[in-house]
């Protein structure tokens, strides 16, 4: 909608333009230029709330967050790739890493330059996804004819749930930061198609080329989802035949499978059997089983779009993009509109045919849909552009304006600042971070103590190895509440595991978070006490 209001304000600019030339800061503020560097600040501002904002207030989220940080963290600390979680934290899970590791390799340089934390392993994250935003301005500027069309996709993401919540923009899952890679080879597959000079054919092939080694190398096959699109999209352009047939297509094919399988066979060298569980764990059982009961309907990437507002209310501007793919008049904004929709269209159908239904898999087709969305939104700007041009039709077009930026400025803007202010998590099996986090603030004192909570709970590893390694503490990890002895101290967040020792212990509080405790066995209960506890 900045379009609009951009619009409106230099068609009444003449009710406050300045009377004389001599005042010299009024006519800068006329300046073409400087009304358009001013619009790309305001723009700016607007992106990084959603984006930066207290993006280290949460703990690390239990899936898949923890794990990535531990991969992370590791790495930054010993250097080499983390083949197991318990060389992490002594008694930790028993579970074999088997991600590849571009984007990690981005997440340590960050530890190494802000420390291990929340903020180191999520801010590269957050860059890529701000990384997206910026492509579809410049794209729109210098290809599409309006930079307009980039600032309403940009919004669009930002403002979109589905994008900027768990596993996606804000945490240190690398869902955005593929989505970025990917987006980036979209665009540079189409240049390389419009490409006529032969250096800028091969300068948007190297992107492309090393825009695929950063996905594959992130997310495996995963990232080469994009593809059967670009196959499509280049036999719609008739330059299917002419891209095979250069040399330099398949040199670039060559040097993808010379990095990635290179790394592939080294990793194998370090770590038999590598290869096998990769292939099985990371992608062919996920796609043909139902993974930790991730099942859900077909449909379920779809009906999130709406049922739970993921992408609203941009879902109602697809249609109006949707309708360009019809248009009988060729242009780069056609053409590039038919090449988001198949990316994320066919992403869309792949996943929705998965056994395993993950929370993340459809983040990669958020971007391709918010610049379909950034269409229509621009499209609706210039309809309401038009109805001010007729004199009759300005009340009309003041309404809708107004109507305009209620519904698809302040709301969703005004939706996403909420969730990413000061978030909480409200489950309480993921409340041991906000403890620890605690307990190191208010209980310096207390250096050893043991975490009652299921062994693959990956928050509570993630910390405790973090404590130990960096902090002097002494945590130990323990899923048997049994195995607590007299005079142990304890911190507990599992319903089951707290009922358990609230009949079995006498207990003396240390400190709390929610439902959460640190607290020291000070004895025994009778069976007497047990029974009235249980009873209670």
């Amino acid at each position: 909608m900045s379009l609009v209001i951009l619009t409106i304000i230099a068609k009444l600019r003449h009710c406050f333009s300045c009377k004389g030339r001599k005042n010299y800061l009024c006519n800068h503020m006329m300046n073409k230029h400087w009304r358009k560097y001013l619009v790309f600040t305001l723009f700016c501002v607007a992106i990084y709330f959603p984006l930066f904002l207290h993006l280290d207030w949460q703990p690390m989220n239990n899936w898949d967050e923890s794990l990535f940080g531990m991969r992370a963290a590791y790495m930054t600390e010993e250097g080499q790739y983390m083949r197991d979680y318990t060389l992490w934290v002594d008694g930790g899970m028993q579970h074999r890493s088997t991600k590849p590791p571009f984007t990690t390799w981005l997440q340590v340089a960050s530890m190494k330059l802000l420390g291990i934390n929340e903020l180191a392993l999520r801010l590269p994250i957050a860059l890529c996804s701000l990384g997206i935003v910026l492509l579809f301005v410049w794209f729109a500027r210098h290809q599409l004819g309006d930079v307009h069309i980039g600032y309403s996709a940009g919004f669009v993401l930002v403002t979109s749930l589905g994008f900027v919540k768990e596993h996606a923009a804000r945490t240190g899952d690398q869902d955005a930061a593929l989505a970025f890679y990917m987006v980036a080879g979209a665009i540079a597959f189409y240049l390389y198609l419009e490409a006529t000079e032969i250096r800028k054919r091969l300068g948007w092939l190297a992107m492309l080329t090393a825009a695929t080694i950063a996905a594959v190398m992130t997310k495996y096959a995963f990232g080469l989802l994009y593809f059967p699109a670009f196959l499509i999209y280049a036999i719609y352009k008739k330059q299917l035949w002419n891209t095979l047939k250069r040399g330099s297509t398949w040199l670039a094919f060559l040097t993808i499978a010379a990095v990635v399988g290179g790394w592939l066979w080294y990793i194998e060298g370090q770590l038999p059997g590598f290869v096998d569980r990769a292939f099985h764990h990371e992608m062919a059982d996920r796609y043909t089983t139902t993974y930790r009961g991730h099942d859900h309907p077909w449909a379920h990437y779809f009906i999130r779009f709406w049922e739970k507002d993921y992408f609203m209310p941009w879902l109602l501007l697809l249609p109006a993009s949707l309708a360009l793919l019809f248009s009988r008049e060729k242009s780069p904004l056609r053409d590039f509109n038919l090449l988001m929709f198949l990316c994320a269209a066919l992403q869309l159908l792949f996943v929705a045919s998965s056994g395993t239904k993950t929370e993340h898999y459809d983040v990669v087709a958020y971007a391709p849909m918010a610049m379909l969305a950034g269409i229509g939104l621009y499209q609706l700007g210039v309809a309401v552009v038009q109805l001010w041009k007729d004199r009759q039709h300005r009340p009309a077009a003041v309404v809708a304006t107004y109507l305009g930026v209620f519904f698809f400025l302040v709301l969703p803007y005004t939706r996403i600042i909420d969730r990413v202010y000061k978030p909480k998590m409200p489950d309480r099996t993921m409340s041991y971070g906000y403890l620890l986090r605690k307990i190191q603030k208010t209980k310096p004192e207390f250096k050893q103590f043991t975490i009652i909570a299921p062994i693959y709970t990956g928050q509570v590893n993630y910390y405790a190895g973090l404590m130990n390694r960096k902090q002097g503490y002494h945590i130990k990890i323990s899923e048997h509440p049994k195995q607590v002895e007299v005079g142990d101290t304890i911190l507990a967040c599992e319903s089951k595991m707290i009922e358990y020792l609230m009949q079995h212990y006498e207990l003396k509080g240390i400190e709390t978070e929610g439902k959460c405790f640190l607290a020291i066995a000070k004895g025994l209960k009778s069976s007497t006490d047990s029974l009235t506890t249980s009873g209670q």
